[in-house]
């Protein structure tokens, strides 16, 4: 059996979770619908986008997908953008904060899983990640899955000396996949539908028990300013409604 190591490990991993920014090119002469979407929902959107251009000829769906947090602060910061799904409340409040939002509405669950290497069979529950010397990487603090990750890890009772063992923060869900699978970790929290796929088979999840009432819920608004308030809504209403149903609980995520 070959053993990848160095940049073409590297290069595996990334594919493996599907690092990007933008899924889809501008198709000439089509009306151009931009859609920032946190990171975790990037395949969801991604099936979602054919059946939306199927009803819409005349549109091409362009993504921008990154950390809700850097999301917001383009929003914020006035760049363009008709729709803005974000991974929790808290990033779209920041959104909204530009006076360019249309109401949100909750469309999708998740779940959080701590996440170690297959190999690695030690961490049984997050009492684990605070054991002197583990290696643990989170998003960050302002990333909805750290925010999240950090509550979790309060409600289990282990927030303090799990946070002592964080070696990176990063700006977002795939980037602590990235940490976990390549070694560079020996755990990491994320959200249950990262982890599909060849990742299966490179890292193993672990239930995080202790906080079960932590569950990120996500969120989806038009902007007010879009030039494209018509398709802007319609994408809304997609995302919402029984194709975005349909489309999110194949990728793992659970109703709203």
């Amino acid at each position: 059996m070959t053993r990848l190591r160095g940049p073409a490990l590297r290069v595996v991993l990334l594919a493996a979770v599907g690092l990007g920014g933008c899924s889809s090119s501008p198709g000439a002469g089509k009306t151009e619908l931009h859609v920032s979407a946190a990171m975790s929902l990037k395949e969801a959107f991604t099936d979602l986008e054919a059946g939306f251009e199927a009803e819409h000829p005349e549109v091409d769906v362009v993504f921008n997908f990154a950390g809700s947090q850097i999301l917001a602060a383009q929003i914020v910061a006035g760049a363009p953008a008709d729709v803005f799904a974000s991974a929790d409340r808290a990033q779209m409040e920041r959104a909204a904060t530009s006076g360019r939002m249309q109401p949100a509405r909750v469309f999708a669950r998740n779940r959080l899983v701590i996440v170690a290497p297959a190999s690695d069979t030690a961490i049984q529950g997050p009492a684990d990640l605070s054991r002197p010397g583990l290696r643990l990487v989170l998003a960050g603090e302002a990333v909805p899955v750290g925010a999240y990750a950090r509550e979790a890890l309060h409600r289990a009772g282990v927030r303090d000396a799990a946070l002592a063992n964080v070696v990176s923060n990063e700006e977002n869900v795939r980037g602590v996949l990235t940490k976990v699978a390549g070694g560079e970790a020996d755990a990491g929290v994320v959200y249950a539908t990262n982890v599909t796929g060849e990742l299966a088979g490179i890292v193993r999840t672990i239930a995080f028990a202790g906080a079960d009432d932590v569950v990120p819920a996500y969120e989806i608004a038009a902007l007010a300013d879009s030039p494209q308030q018509t398709l802007a809504g319609a994408f809304v209403d997609r995302v919402a409604g029984p194709a975005g149903a349909a489309a999110l609980g194949k990728r793992g995520f659970l109703p709203p």
